[in-house]
C-alpha cells in the first residue's frame, strides 16, 4: 500500500532536486488554476445569460405584426398585420395552452415627458392586465397595475427607474405624482428596476393600461401581442399550430414569413442550454489537455529520477525490498507531486476567484453580463481525483521500470 512508504522517504526524494520538481509541479499547478477560472466565468456567464430571462414567465412568446408579401388563395393584398382585444381573446378562446395573453402597443412616436422643468423623451406602451403576469418586473416603489387601473378611466402609469432619475431628480417621493406626457397628466402609481442586461426599450419606456392608450392616440390595435403558455406546454408544437391559425385567420399564406414574426423565449432557453453544454465540454477538454502537458512532464521527470537512482534501488533490493516496494516509492512519489502541485493551482485559483467575488460586488448591482462567479466545488473534486489518477498514470511506466531492476547490474552501475 502506498502508505507504507516513509513520508520522509517521499519527502526526500522530492526536495532533492527542488527547481526541477517545482517546475514539473507547475504545469500541474497551472492547468487546475486555468479549470478553476474558466468553469467560474462558465458558470457566472450562464447564471448571467439566464438571469436575462428571469424577467419573463417560464414559456413566453412575443408576435410581431408584419405584411403579406405572398398571395393567398390566388389574390395578393399586401394587408398589414395588427391585432386588437378581440382577436386577443379568439386566440385565449380557441387555445387552452394559453394562460396569459395581452398587447403591447408601443407608441408611433417618441413622446415628450415633463415634470416642472425636467424634461425627457421616451415611448409609450399600453398594456392589458395580463402584461404583468407575463414579464416579470421588479418595483422599486408603489405598485403595479390592478383591475380597476383598465377599468376606470383614470389615467396611470408605471415609469422606470431610469426615467425618475431623470424627470424627479433626487426627489425623495414620486408615487402620486403626475407628469406630462404628450400634453396630458398621468399618475405615477409605480416605479420598476432597471434591468440593464436585457433592453426591449423598457429602460426609457412608460407604461399605461392599453385603455389610457386607446384614447390618447385614438387606435384601437397594436402591432404585437405577449403570450405566456402553461409550463407543460411544448412551445415548439405549440407555435406550429398557433401560426396555422393566424394564417387561417388573417387569411395570409402560410408560407409567408414577413406576415408574422415570432421569438419563443423557451426555444431560446434551449438553445442557450445547449451552447452552454458545449462550452463545458469545451472546458474540460482545455483543462484536460493542459493537465495531460503536466502530466507527461512529471512521467518524464520520474523517469530521470528512476535513471539517476538506479544504484540506490539496487542497494534498497540488496537488503530486502521487494519490486512492490519499489513500485509503491515511485508512485508514492509521483500521486504526491502531482497533489500538492494540484493544491497550490486550487489554492490560488480560489483566491483569485473571491477577489473576482469582491470587484464584482463592488459594482453596481446588475451592470454586468455576468452572475456570481463561484467556486465550482464538484469541479474541485473532480480534479481532486483526476489528479490523484494523474499521479499514479504518470508514475506507473517509471514505477514499473524501477521494480525490474535488477541488483546485480544497480550495484555495479556508477554514480
Amino acid at each position: 500500500m502506498l502508505l507504507s512508504i516513509e513520508p520522509k522517504e517521499i519527502y526526500k526524494s522530492i526536495t532533492q532536486h527542488k527547481l526541477r520538481n517545482a517546475l514539473t509541479g507547475f504545469g500541474i499547478a497551472w492547468g487546475i488554476f486555468i479549470m478553476m477560472l474558466m468553469m467560474g466565468f462558465g458558470d457566472s456567464f450562464q447564471q448571467g445569460v439566464f438571469k436575462l430571462f428571469s424577467s419573463f414567465a417560464e414559456n413566453t412568446i412575443v408576435v410581431w405584426g408584419g405584411e403579406s408579401t405572398m398571395p393567398y388563395k390566388g389574390v395578393m393584398d399586401n394587408k398589414t398585420i395588427v391585432f386588437d382585444q378581440d382577436i386577443l381573446r379568439q386566440f385565449k378562446t380557441a387555445f387552452d395552452e394559453i394562460e396569459y395573453i395581452s398587447l403591447q402597443a408601443n407608441s408611433p412616436q417618441s413622446m415628450q415627458m415633463t415634470y416642472n422643468d425636467n424634461k425627457n423623451k421616451g415611448s409609450l406602451i399600453g398594456v392589458e392586465a395580463d402584461f404583468f403576469r407575463i414579464r416579470k418586473q421588479k418595483i422599486k416603489a408603489g405598485r403595479l397595475f390592478i383591475s380597476k387601473d383598465f377599468k376606470e378611466d383614470g389615467a396611470v402609469c408605471i415609469i422606470p427607474e431610469r426615467v425618475e432619475e431623470l424627470l424627479f431628480k433626487r426627489k425623495s417621493k414620486v408615487i402620486g405624482e403626475y407628469i406630462n406626457i404628450g400634453d396630458n397628466y398621468f399618475k405615477v402609481i409605480g416605479v420598476t428596476k432597471d434591468n440593464p442586461n436585457i433592453n426591449f426599450g423598457d429602460r426609457n419606456s412608460v407604461v399605461i393600461p392599453f385603455s389610457s392608450y386607446q384614447t390618447l392616440f385614438n387606435a384601437n390595435t397594436s402591432n404585437s401581442f405577449i403570450i405566456s403558455l402553461y409550463k407543460d406546454v411544448d412551445g415548439s408544437k405549440f407555435m406550429k399550430r398557433f401560426e396555422a391559425f393566424m394564417s387561417r385567420l388573417y387569411r395570409v399564406n402560410p408560407d409567408d414569413k414577413e406576415a408574422f414574426y415570432t421569438f419563443s423565449m423557451s426555444e431560446q432557453v434551449k438553445e442557450f442550454q445547449s451552447l452552454f453544454t458545449g462550452i463545458r465540454i469545451f472546458i474540460w477538454f482545455v483543462g484536460f489537455c493542459i493537465l495531460l502537458t503536466g502530466i507527461i512532464s512529471v512521467g518524464n521527470i520520474m523517469y530521470v529520477n528512476i535513471n539517476e537512482r538506479t544504484r540506490e534501488i539496487g542497494i534498497r533490493k540488496a537488503i530486502g525490498a521487494t519490486p512492490r516496494n519499489i513500485l509503491e516509492m515511485v508512485l508514492a512519489e509521483s500521486v504526491v507531486l502531482t497533489s500538492i502541485a494540484g493544491f497550490v493551482g486550487i489554492f490560488f485559483g480560489y483566491i483569485v476567484i473571491f477577489i473576482i467575488q469582491i470587484v464584482i460586488a463592488s459594482m453596481v448591482e446588475d451592470n454586468m453580463f455576468l452572475g456570481n462567479v463561484g467556486v465550482n466545488f464538484p469541479v474541485i473534486l473532480t480534479s481532486l481525483s483526476i489528479l490523484i489518477l494523474a499521479g499514479v498514470v504518470a508514475g506507473i511506466l517509471p514505477a514499473l521500470k524501477a521494480s525490474r531492476i535488477r541488483p546485480v547490474i544497480a550495484l555495479n552501475q556508477e554514480n
